[in-house]
């Protein structure tokens, strides 16, 4: 694991290098508005610099945590784990029983059963954007 990283809330000015994280990964979905992360979203950084984020959503009984990434020369430097931990520490601390989270990664599914993960089966995960209308301008942001 590495020593000197801290794991914190992301903020606005982070949004960058999430989204590069992100991408990095292949689990950048384009066309979100990503200007705004709002409470949800946690760094990893290591000298100053963010090397890992994750989200964790909070809910019951169960939580979510997605969007797991690591900056690529970390992978297989335990940080992921470390995230994975700390956003577990994060759902127990709000009353979560357990946490709902997927992954396309063959080195996660592999170690699913190690890290105490229950896999309910094959599934598929899709994003569809919905209907926001805006208020102040009355007007709705759907795009197909």
């Amino acid at each position: 694991m590495l020593t000197r990283t801290a794991v914190r809330r992301a903020r606005r000015a982070d949004i960058p290098f999430i989204m590069d994280l992100l991408n990095a990964n292949d689990l950048l979905i384009k066309g979100l508005d990503w200007s705004d992360i709002g409470d949800t979203w946690w760094v990893a950084v290591h000298r100053d610099e963010i090397v890992g984020c994750v989200q964790v959503l909070l809910g019951k009984p169960l939580g979510v945590i997605a969007f797991l990434a690591v900056d690529l020369k970390f992978h297989n430097s335990g940080l992921g784990l470390q995230l994975l931990k700390t956003a577990e520490i994060l759902l127990g601390a709000a009353g979560c029983d357990g946490f709902l989270a997927t992954t396309h990664k063959e080195n996660i599914i592999n170690r699913a059963e190690a890290l105490g993960i229950t896999n309910i089966g094959q599934v598929n995960v899709g994003v569809k954007r919905v209907f926001r209308y805006d208020y102040g301008t009355q007007q709705n942001s759907y795009k197909h």
